[in-house]
């Protein structure tokens, strides 16, 4: 199988959007110290883990949610604030030409797994977004991102705002929706409508652009094809270390030893790195377990005794005391209360 360049990473550009928003929101910065990745975050090397940026998202849907959800991401965009992904809406000729190349180059900023299709029906021209989070706890605000994305950085293109056909969202309508509304600029959206999209009008997306230049244009699309196909990923030690741990897990056998062999090391070794960076082998696997546990609780209809062996307990017993323990109720209410708190 051929490698994918940059796969299991994303620019730091988004990511820094988001923690601008969060802290703009109220969110105290010391409470992102103990992701792994922000050390580099500032230092705009090349690529950073998926992993960071989804762990930043997992701090910072709380407040985001407080203020307004993903509209408090897109207040603080400006071009060029997504690095070249931005510019390749000013020169193409239309634009339904500009979000062809922008979904063709959407791993400029994103993981290379995310997928962008741009279709184009009576409706008008359709930009959907299918990323492989859908288990994450902040998949439904990552959804209600991307459109405002497209939507707005399309509108910068164009020069005017832009009113949306449609927008899709995979989640269910809430009992109100006002921010929505101001985030996108149309009452048209439908809910529990499958992989989140934003449809243009066939006479917006086929109109001139104002700034054409075709020739600034394949300039523009060779360096977002060169940014990813050169792109070196910034793995901390840290970060291979949790990589290699969510393996073990997964596979149900969280053992210390096989994680050490992995990285090369012996166990010893791996106990003091990790008390370098403050943490432990305990500590990591009980908030990586505590996570995965509840993803599978809000996602899935397995039993107690299946999520259980899927973790690495070998007594569902000790799962339910886990889960008690973090969530203060048993398996069957943490898994409403996750559910309904999704929504």
């Amino acid at each position: 199988m051929r490698s994918v360049p940059a796969l299991h990473t994303v620019s730091p550009h988004l990511t820094r959007m988001l923690v601008r928003a969060a802290v703009t929101a109220g969110l105290d910065r010391s409470q992102l110290a103990i992701v792994p990745g922000m050390a580099v975050l500032g230092e705009d090397p090349d690529r950073i883990p998926t992993a960071t940026m989804l762990r930043i998202w997992e701090v910072i849907s709380a407040p985001l949610r407080e203020v307004g959800g993903s509209g408090q991401v897109m207040q603080l965009w400006r071009p060029g604030t997504l690095g070249v992904w931005d510019y390749l809406f000013h020169p193409a000729e239309t634009l339904a030409g500009a979000l062809r190349d922008s979904a063709r180059h959407f791993s400029v900023i994103a993981d290379p797994a995310d997928e962008v299709v741009v279709v184009r029906d009576d409706d008008g021209v359709t930009v959907s977004w299918n990323g492989p989070y859908i288990d994450h706890p902040s998949y439904l605000l990552i959804a209600e991102l991307v459109p405002a994305m497209f939507l707005t950085t399309a509108s910068s293109g164009v020069g005017r705002p832009l009113t949306p056909a449609s927008v899709r969202l995979p989640h269910s309508a809430p009992a109100r929706h006002d921010r929505l509304i101001d985030l996108y600029g149309t009452r048209r959206i439908d809910f529990d409508a499958g992989p989140p999209s934003v449809t243009f009008a066939e006479a917006d997306a086929d109109a001139p652009l104002p700034r054409a230049d075709p020739a600034l244009s394949a300039i523009l699309n060779d360096h977002a094809r060169t940014t990813v196909a050169t792109a070196r990923p910034v793995l901390g030690w840290l970060d291979r270390f949790q990589a290699a741990l969510q393996t073990a897990v997964d596979s149900g056998c969280p053992d210390q030893s096989r994680v050490a062999h992995r990285l090369g090391m012996s166990p010893r070794t791996l106990q003091r790195h990790l008390r370098e960076k403050g943490t432990s082998w305990r500590e990591e696997l009980e908030t990586y377990r505590q996570r995965r546990v509840g993803q599978l609780l809000r996602e899935t209809s397995l039993s107690v005794e299946s999520i259980a062996a899927r973790v690495g307990y070998s007594d569902p017993r000790a799962l339910r005391r886990a889960i008690h323990r973090w969530y203060g109720q048993g398996p069957a209410a943490t898994r409403t209360a996750t559910r309904q708190r999704i929504l």
